[in-house]
């Protein structure tokens, strides 16, 4: 029989808490196994139990979390107990310094400096939720990448960070999207990396970006060759296309005709600095993020309905 004053007062699952805080089930199982933040009691079955305390009390941790304080100094300071900490940002090595940011970014370079993933990633989707992508990319997101890259540029350590970085914001923007209300599946907008491009988190910035705008877009990853990426174009009847180079790749120049030429409602956009000096009256340069979502979308409402 479960204890008496189980029938007095509610008790929670770790889904329902989850769902209170807009976080994963899973994220808040790691807040009990890491920073001891768990439920107090226990069903008949010894299943966990939140009790409204409980409840309280992770929720102010998340909220200083969000705001840029470190997990462990947020859980300590809640629960009461003294924590030893190092200066530095975790096991062998200091935090990530990011000059002028925000309490956010900040938070984010100490989790991201502990290899916390889980922490960067409900962080940004937190920021995504209020702020937006645009804004979330620009002042957030972009800010932690370059001090990243420069601090290995710099010293040559630190490629895990910015790797760990890459693939928490990236499944943050996923997440984002997943949470969004469902949109039409009508002749989507295509993004892909050129046909050398590794690197394509813009790509899920401004898919993202769209979303929030209804409008639908495939994303076709990294080195996505210029055949495929006119033949993706032509299978789908997209009305418009971003192709994402950081570094400049003269071979892709060369075939963009292959892509703009897949049908007559097609407008081909490049976005990243592999672009920059190209001059093809068939194609158009986003020089943003905002402005990559704002042409899309405008070429996505542009396009002639089913039937015609």
């Amino acid at each position: 029989m479960a204890p008496w004053h189980h029938y007095y007062v509610k008790l929670h699952s770790v889904g329902e808490v989850a769902a209170r805080l807009g976080v994963a089930p899973t994220t808040v199982r790691m807040w009990g196994e890491r920073y001891g933040l768990t439920a107090s009691e226990r069903s008949a079955g010894g299943h966990r139990r939140f009790t409204a305390d409980d409840v309280s009390l992770l929720d102010r941790f998340h909220r200083a979390v969000v705001a840029g304080e470190s997990p462990m100094v947020a859980a300590g300071v809640l629960t009461g107990r003294k924590r030893s900490l190092s200066r530095g940002g975790g096991p062998g090595g200091a935090v990530l310094a990011v000059p002028g940011a925000g309490r956010i970014s900040q938070g984010l370079a100490r989790a991201a400096s502990r290899l916390d993933g889980m922490a960067v990633e409900d962080a940004v989707v937190d920021a995504l939720r209020s702020a937006g992508t645009v804004i979330v990319w620009d002042d957030v997101v972009r800010p932690l990448l370059v001090a990243a890259g420069e601090h290995w540029q710099r010293t040559g350590l630190g490629i895990e960070i910015e790797h760990l970085l890459t693939q928490a914001v990236s499944t943050a923007f996923v997440r984002h999207i997943t949470e969004l209300p469902k949109i039409t599946r009508d002749r989507p907008v295509l993004l892909a990396g050129g046909p050398h491009e590794e690197h394509v988190l813009a790509l899920y910035a401004v898919r993202a970006g769209l979303a929030e705008h209804g409008v639908p877009a495939r994303l076709l990853g990294p080195r996505t060759p210029m055949t495929a990426l006119a033949a993706a174009s032509h299978r789908t009847r997209a009305p418009a296309v971003l192709i994402w180079m950081s570094v400049k790749d003269e071979a892709a120049e060369a075939d963009l005709g292959l892509v703009t030429s897949t049908h007559r409602w097609m407008q081909l956009f490049l976005g990243g600095a592999g672009w920059d000096g190209v001059a093809d009256p068939r194609v158009k340069v986003a020089v943003s993020l905002a402005d990559a979502v704002t042409q899309l979308e405008a070429a996505w409402q542009a396009r002639p309905r089913a039937g015609h």
